[in-house]
Protein backbone atom coordinates (compact mmCIF):
# COMPACT_ATOMS: atom_id res chain seq x y z
CA UNK A 1 0.00 0.00 0.00
CA UNK A 2 1.05 3.24 -0.81
CA UNK A 3 1.24 6.63 1.48
CA UNK A 4 -1.92 7.95 2.45
CA UNK A 5 -2.93 11.97 3.43
CA UNK A 6 -6.26 13.18 5.52
CA UNK A 7 -7.22 16.42 4.31
CA UNK A 8 -9.01 18.29 6.93
CA UNK A 9 -11.30 20.72 4.84
CA UNK A 10 -13.89 22.77 6.87
CA UNK A 11 -16.60 25.03 4.84
CA UNK A 12 -18.18 27.19 6.64
CA UNK A 13 -21.22 25.01 6.33
CA UNK A 14 -20.11 21.54 5.95
CA UNK A 15 -16.80 19.91 7.04
CA UNK A 16 -14.86 17.09 5.34
CA UNK A 17 -11.97 14.24 5.90
CA UNK A 18 -10.72 13.39 2.40
CA UNK A 19 -8.67 10.46 2.04
CA UNK A 20 -5.75 11.30 -0.70
CA UNK A 21 -3.75 7.81 -1.27
CA UNK A 22 -0.36 8.61 -3.57
CA UNK A 23 0.81 5.47 -5.10
CA UNK A 24 4.57 7.26 -6.47
CA UNK A 25 2.85 9.06 -9.32
CA UNK A 26 -0.76 10.30 -8.96
CA UNK A 27 -3.21 10.87 -6.13
CA UNK A 28 -6.72 9.31 -5.87
CA UNK A 29 -8.88 11.45 -3.62
CA UNK A 30 -11.46 9.55 -1.75
CA UNK A 31 -14.62 11.59 1.28
CA UNK A 32 -14.71 9.24 4.26
CA UNK A 33 -16.60 11.32 6.36
CA UNK A 34 -18.96 14.87 5.80
CA UNK A 35 -20.77 16.49 8.07
CA UNK A 36 -22.56 19.83 8.65
CA UNK A 37 -21.28 22.70 10.72
CA UNK A 38 -23.65 24.68 12.40
CA UNK A 39 -23.56 27.24 13.93
CA UNK A 40 -24.85 28.15 17.77
CA UNK A 41 -26.68 31.41 18.88
CA UNK A 42 -25.19 32.19 22.24
CA UNK A 43 -26.69 36.28 23.96
CA UNK A 44 -27.50 37.57 20.63
CA UNK A 45 -24.67 36.37 18.83
CA UNK A 46 -23.40 33.16 16.32
CA UNK A 47 -20.40 31.04 17.15
CA UNK A 48 -19.37 28.39 15.69
CA UNK A 49 -19.30 25.34 17.79
CA UNK A 50 -15.91 24.37 18.12
CA UNK A 51 -16.58 21.14 20.28
CA UNK A 52 -19.08 20.01 17.87
CA UNK A 53 -16.39 20.32 14.83
CA UNK A 54 -13.63 18.47 17.17
CA UNK A 55 -16.11 15.80 17.52
CA UNK A 56 -17.13 15.53 14.12
CA UNK A 57 -13.13 15.74 12.79
CA UNK A 58 -12.51 12.24 15.24
CA UNK A 59 -15.29 11.00 13.83
CA UNK A 60 -13.77 10.92 10.32
CA UNK A 61 -10.25 10.01 11.65
CA UNK A 62 -11.68 7.07 12.69
CA UNK A 63 -13.27 6.45 9.45
CA UNK A 64 -9.97 6.83 7.48
CA UNK A 65 -8.22 5.10 9.95
CA UNK A 66 -10.51 1.92 9.45
CA UNK A 67 -9.75 2.09 5.88
CA UNK A 68 -6.22 2.93 5.50
CA UNK A 69 -4.81 2.01 8.56
CA UNK A 70 -0.92 2.31 8.93
CA UNK A 71 -0.47 3.95 5.22
CA UNK A 72 -2.02 7.16 7.27
CA UNK A 73 1.14 9.62 6.94
CA UNK A 74 -0.17 12.47 8.14
CA UNK A 75 -3.17 15.43 8.35
CA UNK A 76 -3.72 18.74 7.36
CA UNK A 77 -6.25 21.35 8.08
CA UNK A 78 -7.91 24.30 5.74
CA UNK A 79 -10.62 26.11 6.04
CA UNK A 80 -12.34 29.52 6.00
CA UNK A 81 -10.22 32.84 6.58
CA UNK A 82 -11.31 35.93 8.71
CA UNK A 83 -12.69 34.07 11.62
CA UNK A 84 -10.42 32.99 15.16
CA UNK A 85 -10.17 31.79 18.77
CA UNK A 86 -8.88 33.33 21.85
CA UNK A 87 -7.21 31.13 24.30
CA UNK A 88 -6.28 32.26 28.06
CA UNK A 89 -3.77 31.41 30.17
CA UNK A 90 -4.69 27.92 30.67
CA UNK A 91 -5.24 27.13 26.83
CA UNK A 92 -9.48 27.12 26.93
CA UNK A 93 -11.38 29.29 24.50
CA UNK A 94 -12.82 32.52 26.43
CA UNK A 95 -15.58 31.87 24.02
CA UNK A 96 -16.39 29.96 21.04
CA UNK A 97 -15.08 31.90 18.03
CA UNK A 98 -17.39 34.26 16.63
CA UNK A 99 -19.19 33.32 12.75
CA UNK A 100 -17.93 36.51 10.40
CA UNK A 101 -21.53 37.20 9.28
CA UNK A 102 -22.63 38.03 13.07
CA UNK A 103 -23.53 41.65 13.47
CA UNK A 104 -20.91 42.44 16.26
CA UNK A 105 -18.97 44.07 13.24
CA UNK A 106 -21.83 46.48 12.32
CA UNK A 107 -20.14 50.28 12.56
CA UNK A 108 -16.67 48.80 12.92
CA UNK A 109 -15.28 50.08 9.92
CA UNK A 110 -15.90 53.76 10.56
CA UNK A 111 -14.45 52.97 14.35
CA UNK A 112 -11.27 51.41 13.05
CA UNK A 113 -10.78 54.17 9.69
CA UNK A 114 -10.80 56.90 12.72
CA UNK A 115 -7.56 55.59 14.04
CA UNK A 116 -6.00 54.41 10.84
CA UNK A 117 -6.87 55.71 7.54
CA UNK A 118 -8.14 53.55 5.20
CA UNK A 119 -5.71 54.07 2.45
CA UNK A 120 -2.91 53.25 4.94
CA UNK A 121 -4.41 50.33 5.83
CA UNK A 122 -4.45 48.73 2.57
CA UNK A 123 -1.09 49.98 1.39
CA UNK A 124 0.18 48.50 5.01
CA UNK A 125 -1.88 44.89 4.13
CA UNK A 126 -2.90 45.14 0.96
CA UNK A 127 -5.93 43.76 1.68
CA UNK A 128 -8.87 44.43 0.56
CA UNK A 129 -12.33 45.91 2.82
CA UNK A 130 -14.96 43.48 3.63
CA UNK A 131 -17.12 43.99 7.16
CA UNK A 132 -16.04 40.91 8.16
CA UNK A 133 -12.42 41.16 8.11
CA UNK A 134 -10.64 40.32 11.31
CA UNK A 135 -9.67 43.88 11.65
CA UNK A 136 -12.98 44.91 12.58
CA UNK A 137 -13.66 41.69 14.58
CA UNK A 138 -10.94 42.65 16.88
CA UNK A 139 -11.70 45.78 16.86
CA UNK A 140 -15.46 44.70 18.36
CA UNK A 141 -13.20 42.76 21.41
CA UNK A 142 -11.27 45.12 21.94
CA UNK A 143 -14.24 47.25 22.64
CA UNK A 144 -16.41 45.01 24.67
CA UNK A 145 -13.43 44.31 26.68
CA UNK A 146 -12.75 40.48 25.54
CA UNK A 147 -8.95 40.69 25.57
CA UNK A 148 -9.27 40.92 29.83
CA UNK A 149 -8.85 37.57 29.72
CA UNK A 150 -7.16 36.56 26.28
CA UNK A 151 -3.50 35.32 26.13
CA UNK A 152 -3.40 34.05 22.51
CA UNK A 153 -4.67 34.63 19.10
CA UNK A 154 -5.31 31.41 17.02
CA UNK A 155 -6.84 31.27 13.45
CA UNK A 156 -9.78 28.85 12.94
CA UNK A 157 -7.27 26.01 11.46
CA UNK A 158 -4.79 26.81 13.76
CA UNK A 159 -6.75 26.67 16.46
CA UNK A 160 -8.03 23.13 15.41
CA UNK A 161 -4.45 21.93 14.90
CA UNK A 162 -3.67 22.98 18.52
CA UNK A 163 -6.57 20.72 19.42
CA UNK A 164 -4.80 18.17 17.89
CA UNK A 165 -1.27 18.04 18.24
CA UNK A 166 -0.93 21.06 21.10
CA UNK A 167 1.56 23.09 19.25
CA UNK A 168 0.22 26.89 18.85
CA UNK A 169 1.45 28.56 15.51
CA UNK A 170 -0.44 30.53 13.08
CA UNK A 171 0.23 29.81 9.26
CA UNK A 172 0.54 32.96 6.82
CA UNK A 173 -2.19 31.81 4.36
CA UNK A 174 -4.66 32.52 6.72
CA UNK A 175 -3.33 35.25 9.19
CA UNK A 176 -3.30 36.90 6.03
CA UNK A 177 -6.65 37.50 5.77
CA UNK A 178 -7.09 39.23 8.71
CA UNK A 179 -5.98 43.06 7.89
CA UNK A 180 -3.43 42.59 10.29
CA UNK A 181 -0.62 41.08 8.31
CA UNK A 182 2.12 42.73 5.95
CA UNK A 183 2.71 40.92 3.51
CA UNK A 184 5.97 43.39 2.39
CA UNK A 185 7.31 42.47 6.49
CA UNK A 186 6.41 39.37 6.65
CA UNK A 187 4.99 39.74 9.63
CA UNK A 188 2.08 41.06 11.84
CA UNK A 189 1.72 44.59 11.18
CA UNK A 190 2.07 45.19 15.05
CA UNK A 191 1.09 49.23 14.44
CA UNK A 192 -2.11 48.27 13.40
CA UNK A 193 -3.29 45.86 16.07
CA UNK A 194 -1.79 48.71 18.58
CA UNK A 195 -4.00 50.73 17.23
CA UNK A 196 -6.83 48.63 17.07
CA UNK A 197 -6.02 47.69 20.68
CA UNK A 198 -5.32 44.64 20.23
CA UNK A 199 -2.92 43.39 22.77
CA UNK A 200 0.79 42.29 21.65
CA UNK A 201 0.84 39.34 23.44
CA UNK A 202 -1.84 37.53 21.91
CA UNK A 203 0.19 37.62 18.63
CA UNK A 204 3.94 35.96 20.12
CA UNK A 205 2.84 32.29 19.39
CA UNK A 206 4.98 33.04 15.84
CA UNK A 207 4.35 31.30 12.92
CA UNK A 208 4.34 27.56 11.04
CA UNK A 209 5.33 27.43 7.28
CA UNK A 210 3.17 25.35 5.63
CA UNK A 211 5.42 22.28 3.87
CA UNK A 212 6.44 21.59 7.35
CA UNK A 213 5.35 19.28 10.28
CA UNK A 214 3.53 20.81 13.30
CA UNK A 215 4.30 17.04 15.53
CA UNK A 216 2.55 14.26 16.10
CA UNK A 217 -0.96 13.87 17.29
CA UNK A 218 -1.46 14.73 21.31
CA UNK A 219 -0.59 11.45 23.38
CA UNK A 220 -4.16 10.98 24.05
CA UNK A 221 -5.30 10.89 20.27
CA UNK A 222 -1.97 9.10 19.37
CA UNK A 223 -3.18 6.15 21.51
CA UNK A 224 -5.84 5.66 19.42
CA UNK A 225 -4.91 6.83 16.17
CA UNK A 226 -1.04 5.85 16.15
CA UNK A 227 2.22 8.22 15.23
CA UNK A 228 0.27 10.33 12.50
CA UNK A 229 1.27 13.68 11.94
CA UNK A 230 0.02 17.04 12.12
CA UNK A 231 1.46 18.80 9.05
CA UNK A 232 1.33 22.52 8.61
CA UNK A 233 -0.57 23.08 5.31
CA UNK A 234 -1.70 26.40 3.45
CA UNK A 235 -4.36 26.77 5.62
CA UNK A 236 -6.67 29.18 4.05
CA UNK A 237 -9.18 26.79 1.75
CA UNK A 238 -8.12 29.19 -1.44
CA UNK A 239 -4.83 28.81 -0.59
CA UNK A 240 -4.69 25.03 -0.48
CA UNK A 241 -7.26 25.18 -3.85
CA UNK A 242 -4.17 27.34 -5.60
CA UNK A 243 -1.55 25.15 -4.94
CA UNK A 244 -3.26 22.87 -6.81
CA UNK A 245 -3.64 24.62 -9.92
CA UNK A 246 -2.91 22.41 -13.01
CA UNK A 247 -0.81 24.77 -14.73
CA UNK A 248 2.86 25.16 -15.31
CA UNK A 249 3.20 28.71 -15.65
CA UNK A 250 4.96 30.86 -13.57
CA UNK A 251 1.76 33.15 -12.63
CA UNK A 252 -1.21 31.40 -13.59
CA UNK A 253 -4.61 33.18 -14.13
CA UNK A 254 -7.37 30.86 -11.75
CA UNK A 255 -10.78 31.24 -10.43
CA UNK A 256 -11.71 28.54 -6.89
CA UNK A 257 -15.59 28.57 -7.75
CA UNK A 258 -17.61 27.78 -5.07
CA UNK A 259 -20.37 30.00 -2.75
CA UNK A 260 -17.64 32.36 -3.43
CA UNK A 261 -15.33 32.56 -6.80
CA UNK A 262 -11.90 33.90 -6.16
CA UNK A 263 -10.83 35.25 -9.35
CA UNK A 264 -6.86 35.39 -8.99
CA UNK A 265 -3.17 35.81 -10.14
CA UNK A 266 -0.59 34.02 -8.68
CA UNK A 267 2.19 36.43 -8.05
CA UNK A 268 5.76 37.14 -6.44
CA UNK A 269 5.19 39.88 -4.96
CA UNK A 270 2.05 42.33 -3.22
CA UNK A 271 0.33 44.95 -5.10
CA UNK A 272 -0.85 47.55 -2.99
CA UNK A 273 -0.84 50.48 -4.68
CA UNK A 274 -3.95 53.42 -5.34
CA UNK A 275 -4.91 51.58 -8.27
CA UNK A 276 -5.37 47.90 -6.74
CA UNK A 277 -7.31 50.15 -3.82
CA UNK A 278 -9.42 51.78 -5.99
CA UNK A 279 -10.28 48.14 -7.47
CA UNK A 280 -10.18 46.66 -4.15
CA UNK A 281 -7.75 43.56 -5.35
CA UNK A 282 -6.70 42.03 -1.96
CA UNK A 283 -3.10 40.46 -1.64
CA UNK A 284 -3.36 37.16 0.26
CA UNK A 285 -0.18 34.87 0.92
CA UNK A 286 -0.25 31.90 -0.69
CA UNK A 287 2.01 28.40 -0.33
CA UNK A 288 6.05 29.13 -0.37
CA UNK A 289 5.62 33.09 0.04
CA UNK A 290 4.01 33.50 -3.49
CA UNK A 291 0.59 35.92 -3.35
CA UNK A 292 -2.31 35.60 -4.11
CA UNK A 293 -3.50 38.60 -5.71
CA UNK A 294 -7.15 37.95 -6.16
CA UNK A 295 -11.04 39.57 -5.54
CA UNK A 296 -13.87 38.11 -4.16
CA UNK A 297 -17.10 37.34 -6.82
CA UNK A 298 -20.29 36.33 -5.38
CA UNK A 299 -20.36 33.19 -7.12
CA UNK A 300 -23.03 29.69 -6.99
CA UNK A 301 -24.18 31.36 -3.50
CA UNK A 302 -27.28 33.17 -6.00
CA UNK A 303 -28.11 29.95 -7.11
CA UNK A 304 -27.79 27.98 -3.90
CA UNK A 305 -30.53 30.54 -2.46
CA UNK A 306 -32.66 30.73 -5.24
CA UNK A 307 -33.06 26.84 -5.74
CA UNK A 308 -34.04 27.27 -1.73
CA UNK A 309 -36.89 30.13 -2.64
CA UNK A 310 -38.25 27.74 -5.50
CA UNK A 311 -37.76 24.61 -3.73
CA UNK A 312 -39.91 26.08 -0.88
CA UNK A 313 -42.17 27.21 -3.80
CA UNK A 314 -42.95 23.33 -4.58
CA UNK A 315 -40.04 23.86 -7.35
CA UNK A 316 -37.07 21.38 -6.70
CA UNK A 317 -35.46 21.75 -9.88
CA UNK A 318 -31.69 20.55 -10.08
CA UNK A 319 -28.82 21.78 -12.22
CA UNK A 320 -29.66 19.92 -15.21
CA UNK A 321 -32.96 21.05 -15.45
CA UNK A 322 -32.23 24.90 -14.64
CA UNK A 323 -29.44 24.55 -17.40
CA UNK A 324 -32.05 23.09 -20.25
CA UNK A 325 -34.52 25.97 -19.17
CA UNK A 326 -31.50 28.63 -19.35
CA UNK A 327 -30.69 27.32 -22.87
CA UNK A 328 -33.90 28.23 -24.22
CA UNK A 329 -33.66 31.75 -22.63
CA UNK A 330 -32.19 34.96 -24.81
CA UNK A 331 -28.79 35.43 -24.30
CA UNK A 332 -27.68 38.62 -22.80
CA UNK A 333 -30.81 39.88 -21.99
CA UNK A 334 -30.04 40.60 -18.02
CA UNK A 335 -26.71 41.13 -16.80
CA UNK A 336 -26.34 42.52 -13.00
CA UNK A 337 -23.72 43.13 -10.28
CA UNK A 338 -23.53 40.00 -8.42
CA UNK A 339 -21.74 41.58 -6.01
CA UNK A 340 -24.31 44.02 -5.34
CA UNK A 341 -25.42 44.35 -0.51
CA UNK A 342 -28.51 42.99 -1.16
CA UNK A 343 -27.84 40.05 -2.22
CA UNK A 344 -26.03 39.22 1.01
CA UNK A 345 -28.73 37.51 3.21
CA UNK A 346 -31.86 37.92 1.56
CA UNK A 347 -34.89 36.28 2.51
CA UNK A 348 -35.93 35.26 -1.08
CA UNK A 349 -33.24 35.77 -4.19
CA UNK A 350 -35.13 35.95 -6.80
CA UNK A 351 -37.31 38.85 -5.38
CA UNK A 352 -34.37 40.26 -4.00
CA UNK A 353 -32.82 39.82 -7.81
CA UNK A 354 -36.19 41.09 -9.72
CA UNK A 355 -35.78 44.61 -7.54
CA UNK A 356 -32.02 45.04 -8.17
CA UNK A 357 -33.02 44.81 -11.83
CA UNK A 358 -36.09 46.75 -11.46
CA UNK A 359 -34.55 49.51 -9.74
CA UNK A 360 -31.75 50.24 -12.41
CA UNK A 361 -34.21 49.60 -15.72
CA UNK A 362 -32.80 46.43 -16.13
CA UNK A 363 -34.63 43.40 -18.14
CA UNK A 364 -36.05 41.35 -15.31
CA UNK A 365 -36.04 37.95 -15.22
CA UNK A 366 -39.78 36.66 -16.10
CA UNK A 367 -39.09 32.43 -16.11
CA UNK A 368 -36.73 29.96 -13.82
CA UNK A 369 -34.34 29.94 -17.13
CA UNK A 370 -34.35 33.27 -17.61
CA UNK A 371 -33.10 33.90 -13.55
CA UNK A 372 -30.54 31.00 -14.15
CA UNK A 373 -29.37 32.48 -17.34
CA UNK A 374 -28.70 35.87 -15.89
CA UNK A 375 -26.90 34.70 -12.51
CA UNK A 376 -24.91 32.40 -15.11
CA UNK A 377 -24.23 35.90 -17.33
CA UNK A 378 -23.37 38.06 -14.67
CA UNK A 379 -20.73 35.96 -12.98
CA UNK A 380 -19.28 35.83 -16.64
CA UNK A 381 -19.70 39.22 -16.59
CA UNK A 382 -17.84 39.99 -13.59
CA UNK A 383 -15.05 38.03 -14.28
CA UNK A 384 -14.18 39.67 -17.28
CA UNK A 385 -14.13 42.61 -15.36
CA UNK A 386 -12.23 41.46 -12.73
CA UNK A 387 -9.68 39.76 -15.07
CA UNK A 388 -9.00 42.86 -17.34
CA UNK A 389 -8.75 44.61 -13.94
CA UNK A 390 -5.91 42.45 -13.00
CA UNK A 391 -4.25 42.64 -16.61
CA UNK A 392 -4.16 46.45 -16.45
CA UNK A 393 -2.60 46.75 -12.71
CA UNK A 394 -0.35 43.86 -12.89
CA UNK A 395 1.03 44.47 -16.83
CA UNK A 396 0.66 40.46 -16.58
CA UNK A 397 -1.46 38.76 -20.02
CA UNK A 398 -2.66 35.47 -20.03
CA UNK A 399 -4.78 33.28 -21.96
CA UNK A 400 -5.98 30.95 -20.26
CA UNK A 401 -7.71 31.03 -16.41
CA UNK A 402 -7.68 27.53 -14.15
CA UNK A 403 -11.62 27.43 -12.68
CA UNK A 404 -11.28 24.83 -9.81
CA UNK A 405 -13.64 23.89 -6.68
CA UNK A 406 -16.81 22.77 -7.10
CA UNK A 407 -18.13 25.56 -9.53
CA UNK A 408 -15.45 24.03 -12.04
CA UNK A 409 -18.54 21.26 -12.63
CA UNK A 410 -20.81 24.01 -14.12
CA UNK A 411 -20.33 23.57 -17.90
CA UNK A 412 -22.39 26.44 -18.94
CA UNK A 413 -20.66 28.73 -16.33
CA UNK A 414 -17.67 27.48 -17.72
CA UNK A 415 -18.46 28.56 -21.52
CA UNK A 416 -20.03 31.62 -20.54
CA UNK A 417 -16.60 32.74 -19.03
CA UNK A 418 -14.92 31.60 -21.86
CA UNK A 419 -16.83 33.88 -24.05
CA UNK A 420 -17.14 36.46 -21.80
CA UNK A 421 -13.31 36.72 -21.19
CA UNK A 422 -11.67 35.74 -24.41
CA UNK A 423 -9.96 33.27 -22.79
CA UNK A 424 -9.42 29.47 -23.06
CA UNK A 425 -11.01 28.16 -19.67
CA UNK A 426 -9.26 24.74 -18.02
CA UNK A 427 -11.97 23.59 -15.83
CA UNK A 428 -11.15 21.08 -12.97
CA UNK A 429 -9.90 19.43 -10.68
CA UNK A 430 -13.54 20.19 -9.01
CA UNK A 431 -11.42 18.81 -5.60
CA UNK A 432 -8.79 21.26 -6.09
CA UNK A 433 -8.71 21.97 -2.03
CA UNK A 434 -8.09 18.91 -0.77
CA UNK A 435 -5.53 18.44 -3.98
CA UNK A 436 -3.37 21.03 -2.35
CA UNK A 437 -4.04 19.84 1.11
CA UNK A 438 -2.26 16.60 0.07
CA UNK A 439 0.42 18.40 -1.59
CA UNK A 440 1.66 20.59 0.96
CA UNK A 441 1.61 17.44 3.27
CA UNK A 442 3.64 15.41 0.86
CA UNK A 443 6.30 18.15 0.99
CA UNK A 444 6.36 17.96 4.71
CA UNK A 445 7.29 14.46 4.34
CA UNK A 446 9.48 14.47 1.70
CA UNK A 447 7.76 12.73 -0.99
CA UNK A 448 8.16 15.90 -3.32
CA UNK A 449 10.39 19.21 -2.76
CA UNK A 450 7.80 21.70 -3.98
CA UNK A 451 4.11 22.93 -5.33
CA UNK A 452 5.51 23.00 -8.45
CA UNK A 453 6.39 19.50 -8.49
CA UNK A 454 3.16 18.84 -6.54
CA UNK A 455 1.12 20.71 -9.34
CA UNK A 456 2.94 18.00 -11.88
CA UNK A 457 1.65 15.24 -9.15
CA UNK A 458 -2.27 17.12 -9.89
CA UNK A 459 -1.83 17.07 -13.37
CA UNK A 460 -1.05 13.36 -13.93
CA UNK A 461 -3.97 12.94 -10.99
CA UNK A 462 -7.16 14.44 -13.06
CA UNK A 463 -7.74 16.29 -16.79
CA UNK A 464 -9.51 19.36 -16.54
CA UNK A 465 -12.01 19.96 -19.33
CA UNK A 466 -11.16 22.37 -21.78
CA UNK A 467 -13.41 25.18 -22.85
CA UNK A 468 -12.73 28.14 -25.76
CA UNK A 469 -14.13 31.31 -26.75
CA UNK A 470 -16.88 30.76 -28.92
CA UNK A 471 -17.87 33.47 -31.88
CA UNK A 472 -21.58 33.85 -30.22
CA UNK A 473 -22.54 33.31 -27.19
CA UNK A 474 -26.29 32.06 -28.12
Amino acid sequence: MGKTYLAIDLGAGSGRVIAAAFDGKKLSLEEVSRWESRPVKIGGSFHWDVDAIFSSILGGLRAAKAKYGNSIVSLGIDTWGVDYGLLDASDRLVSMPYIYRDSRTEGMEEVVFAKIPRGEIYARTGIQFMFFNTIFQLAADARAGVFERAETFLMMPDLIAFMLCGVKANERTNASTTQCYNPFKRDWDWGILEKIGAPERLFKSGFAECGTCLGLLRPDLRAEFGDIKVACVATHDTASAVVATPSVERNPAYVNSGTWSLAGLELDSPIANAESLSENFTNEIGAENTVRFLKNITGMWLVQKCRESWKRAGCDADFRELEREAALAEPGRTVFDVDSPEFSMPDDMPSAIISHCRERSIAVPRTRGEMFRAIQESIAAKYAGVFGGMRKISGLDFGRICIMGGGSKDAMLNQFAADATGCEISAGPTESTAFGNAIMQMKASGDISSAREGREVVLASCRPEIFEPSASRA
